[in-house]
C-alpha cells in the first residue's frame, strides 16, 4: 500500500511541472506522444460478522500510432480479503489485462478539454483462496467513452463510463455478466 501511495504522490507532482510550454490545436494526441497513467481503488466494507478489503491498481500506457488513435494496454492487478469473527481469513489475487484502442476528438480550438472513444478485450486470472473460482474470466468487448481534462500541458485528469461484457465473471465457469461503470485517473505525457 505504502508503494501504491508513493507512485501516485509522484505520478500528481510530476503532472504539475509543465515539460512542454505550448500547444497548437492537434498536438495534445499528435502521433508519437505517450501517455502514461492509471486509476487505484480502495475499498473496505463491514458488515455485522466479517470484513472484506479490496485494493486495486491498474497502470496504463496510450502510444499514439496517428493522431488522435492510441493505442493502450492495461494491466490490471486488485488483491481481496475477507475476515469473519471466527477468526477464518481468506484473500486472493486477481491479475489481467486490456487492450484498447483509443480514439480522441480534439477540437480545432486548442482547448483543455478532449473526449474520446475506446473499445477492447481482455483478460483477468484468479489466485489464491478461490476455491472452484478459477476459471479465466474473459472480457470481450471493454467499450466506453469519456474526457480527458489538460490542467497543463503534459497532464490529464481523465474520466469516463464503461461497459464490458465478461465471461467466467470472478472466475466462475459459465457465469457471464455485464458491468458498467465509472473510471477515473491521471495520466501524464513523457513525449
Amino acid at each position: 500500500m505504502k508503494r501504491v501511495s508513493f507512485i501516485l504522490i509522484i505520478l500528481l507532482l510530476v503532472s504539475f511541472v509543465p515539460l512542454n510550454f505550448a500547444f497548437s490545436a492537434g498536438d495534445k494526441t499528435a502521433q508519437g506522444r505517450v501517455e502514461i497513467g492509471g486509476d487505484v481503488s480502495f475499498t473496505h466494507t463491514s458488515y455485522e460478522h466479517f470484513s472484506m478489503t479490496n485494493i486495486g491498481f491498474w497502470p496504463r500506457i496510450g502510444y499514439f500510432v496517428i493522431p488522435g488513435l492510441a493505442i493502450e494496454p492495461k494491466l490490471l492487478v486488485s488483491h481481496s480479503s475477507q475476515s469473519y469473527e471466527g477468526g477464518e481469513d481468506y484473500s486472493w489475487t486477481d491479475l489481467g489485462a486490456t487492450f484498447n484502442v483509443v480514439y480522441h476528438f480534439e477540437g480545432g480550438a486548442g482547448g483543455g478539454l478532449v473526449p474520446f472513444i475506446f473499445g477492447g478485450l481482455g483478460f483477468v486470472s484468479h489466485s489464491g483462496d478461490v476455491g472452484e473460482a478459477d476459471e479465466m474470466t474473459m472480457i470481450l468487448p471493454d467499450v466506453g467513452g469519456g474526457i480527458k481534462f489538460f490542467f497543463t500541458n503534459d497532464a490529464v485528469f481523465r474520466g469516463g463510463l464503461f461497459y464490458q461484457r465478461v465471461s467466467n465473471a470472478g472466475g466462475v465457469k459459465d457465469a457471464d455478466a455485464d458491468d458498467f461503470g465509472f473510471r477515473a485517473g491521471i495520466s501524464i505525457f513523457v513525449k
